[in-house]
């Protein structure tokens, strides 16, 4: 009886962590976003450490040019149909993605992976100053 509540915990806890972490991720849908200025879409899922990463750093830029450019993160994991199509179009193959784009929704930039934060401020610059 022991070993079948012990295989029973180790099936299920892994998956119910996994189902609260994606249920309480941000997801932010392009929909959303103040449309006058360009924005920055993160693809990011809760389960990956690079992505967290990814995060931590965002949330030390956002303050800075929040009034300038758009910061849309994005459960890369959820099922919604405008999440899956961004997917689609921006051809999003894994996580963090972060898109840059211009107020019309045009691509500027596509980085795969974790960035630091001078990479990110640089890339925020060019997009701002065009």
């Amino acid at each position: 009886m022991k070993n079948i509540i012990t295989i029973l915990l180790i099936l299920i806890v892994p998956v119910a962590v996994y189902l609260y972490l994606s249920k309480n991720s941000d997801t932010t849908s392009a929909i959303a976003k103040d449309k006058t200025k360009p924005s920055i879409m993160i693809f990011t899922s809760a389960m990956c450490l690079d992505c967290q990463k990814m995060k931590s750093v965002i949330n030390e830029v956002q303050p800075i040019y929040s009034d300038k450019i758009n910061f849309i993160s994005i459960n890369a994991l959820d099922k919604n149909k405008k999440v899956q199509d961004d997917i689609k179009k921006y051809g999003v193959v894994l996580v963090p993605t972060i898109i840059f784009v211009d107020e019309n929704e045009n691509q500027k930039n596509k980085i795969e992976g974790y960035i630091p934060k001078e990479q990110l401020i640089t890339e925020i610059e060019d997009i701002i100053n065009g």
